[in-house]
Parts: C-alpha cells; sequence; structure tokens
C-alpha cells in the first residue's frame, strides 16, 4: 500500500460514522415497518371491535383478542392481492373469550371486515395505510324520522314567527270604543 492509497484516520471516522448513520436510519425504517397492534374483540360484552380502525402499513401485525363469546372475523372487503381471510373456518365459526387471533398484512390498501353474527349491529372494522378514501368516510346518516322531525319543528317555529309578525303588524289596535 502505497502513500496514495492509505486512508486518513479523520476520512476512516468520517466514512465509518456516515455509514453507521444509514445502516441506522434503515433499521429504524423497517422496526417502523413491523409494529403490532392489538384490537380487543367484544370488550366489556359489547359489540364492538376496539379500535375500530387501525392505521396499518406493509408488514405491520394486527392481533385480535377475544374478551367476549361468539363472535369471529370475516373480510368484507381489500385490496387486490391482500390474501387475508379473516378467522378460520366458514362465516359460523365463533370463537370465544381469550381466543387470540393475529395477521400480518403485506399489501398495501384498505382492508375491512366484521364479526357475522352480530353485523347488524354495527360490528365492524377496518384498517389501512390512511392514504385512500377522503377523510372519514363523509358525514353520519340521519334517520329519516330524525330529519322529518327537525323538519316538522322548524316549520313550527317559522309558522309562529310569522303569525306573530302579522298581530303585531295589523292587530291589536282597535281605537277606543264609546
Amino acid at each position: 500500500m502505497s502513500a496514495e492509497d492509505s486512508v486518513s484516520r479523520r476520512g476512516f471516522l468520517r466514512t465509518a460514522t456516515g455509514a453507521a448513520t444509514v445502516a441506522g436510519a434503515a433499521g429504524a425504517d423497517t422496526a417502523a415497518g413491523q409494529s403490532t397492534t392489538e384490537v380487543a374483540v367484544g370488550p366489556d360484552g359489547s359489540l364492538v371491535f376496539d379500535p375500530e380502525t387501525v392505521n396499518i402499513a406493509p408488514g405491520d401485525t394486527v392481533n385480535w383478542v377475544w374478551e367476549s363469546d361468539n363472535h369471529n372475523i370475516v373480510v368484507d372487503s381489500q385490496p387486490e392481492g391482500g390474501g387475508w381471510e379473516g378467522t378460520e373456518g366458514d362465516a359460523n365459526t365463533l370463537y370465544n373469550t381469550d381466543h387470540e387471533y393475529e395477521h400480518t398484512f403485506e399489501t398495501e390498501g384498505t382492508y375491512s371486515y366484521y364479526c357475522q353474527p352480530h353485523r347488524t349491529a354495527g360490528m365492524g372494522g377496518n384498517g389501512g395505510d390512511g392514504d385512500e378514501g377522503g377523510g372519514g368516510g363523509g358525514p353520519p346518516a340521519i334517520p329519516e324520522s330524525a330529519r322529518t322531525l327537525g323538519i316538522a319543528s322548524v316549520f313550527g317555529m317559522l309558522s309562529t314567527l310569522g303569525l306573530a309578525y302579522f298581530f303585531m303588524k295589523y292587530g291589536g289596535d282597535y281605537g277606543d270604543e264609546e
């Protein structure tokens, strides 16, 4: 090795520090992409997944833990190539307290699922990278009966206001009777 090929101590330390920084950043990125999230199934006997929405990235794992009886996970929708099938068995296979189900999501996108026996009660959930959709799915739906009651209430208030205006402007001045 000649003097022209040698590396100074400072040059070596600078290169080693830069390489260590790059390796550390790559390792942190890999670790960040492989997190595990726990979802409670039917906590306190309620018919919900808690949390209902989970932010996941490719490589993340979700662990569902049953806290009450007679629940399952049926996949409602998933991105193309998702390959997720929900809990083992068909949609009628149910699991009880202390059962755990784990799945690692490898495909980027939005996944939605539900509990078959409690679907009509609204027991469903979803997960995804948060880049799709547009901010929460829009405003909540208002039942038809509540909308009718609201319209009737506004009509009643406007009618009262209109009658009060009419009586104040045109009525009440009958003059002095003799």
